[in-house]
């Protein structure tokens, strides 16, 4: 065989052997970004992590903690009366909120001389117990306007009013049906709870579950 055929057969072969290297490294690409696609998808559908922005939730959760939030637990559980919870509110797209669950559908809302109630029934071992808890005691000595009282409203199948943990610095539920309608909250549909607040993990030093 001569040195020009042998030339030739020799770069043939390197070409083969650098579109099968092409070949291989696409393939192996379109693998891992199919994998992490599908690892993303499965992530967000059973946890994610958010940090908290402000002070709302002050005394449970400070500015700047990263926390844990099941989805699958929401999807699969439902959301219970105390459960701390990621949501979103009406006409704020998708902006989100962490918030505590004060009332869920069955309990009724009213407010009465500036302060919001939730009133709901719990069985004990005395039997069906009544409870009336006001949401923000304290808002009674900053005066309110007796206009913006409501008498007690159910909510419907669906409904639940979230509110901070601390009252003071919180706009949530209790923003609703008032002289001020432009930043209305009201209770927010079972869609717009994104996951339940599981633990705290960052900083380290803050690690703990959420109650």
């Amino acid at each position: 065989m001569d040195v020009n055929k042998r030339a030739s057969i020799t770069e043939e072969a390197a070409r083969e052997r650098g579109v099968k290297f092409r070949r291989s490294a696409r393939e192996w690409i379109i693998s891992a970004a199919a994998v992490l696609l599908a690892a993303a998808a499965v992530r967000s559908s059973l946890f994610t992590l958010v940090r908290v922005d402000g002070n709302s939730m002050s005394g449970t959760l400070q500015n700047g903690e990263r926390m844990l939030v099941s989805v699958a637990d929401v999807a699969l559980n439902g959301v219970d009366r105390g459960d701390v919870v990621i949501c979103r509110y009406p006409n704020r797209g998708w902006d989100s909120f962490v918030k505590r669950v004060v009332a869920v559908p069955g309990d009724a809302v009213y407010r009465e001389y500036g302060v919001t109630h939730v009133v709901y029934a719990e069985r004990t071992d005395r039997g069906v117990e009544i409870y009336d808890t006001p949401l923000d005691p304290a808002y009674v000595l900053t005066g309110f306007s007796a206009a913006d009282d409501y008498a007690p409203r159910l909510l419907g199948s669906g409904e639940y009013f979230v509110v901070g943990d601390n009252r003071y610095s919180s706009h949530d539920s209790r923003d609703w049906l008032d002289s001020d309608p432009s930043e209305d909250v009201g209770p927010i549909s079972g869609d717009m709870i994104v996951g339940r607040v599981r633990q705290v993990i960052w900083p380290l030093s803050h690690f703990r579950t959420v109650n």
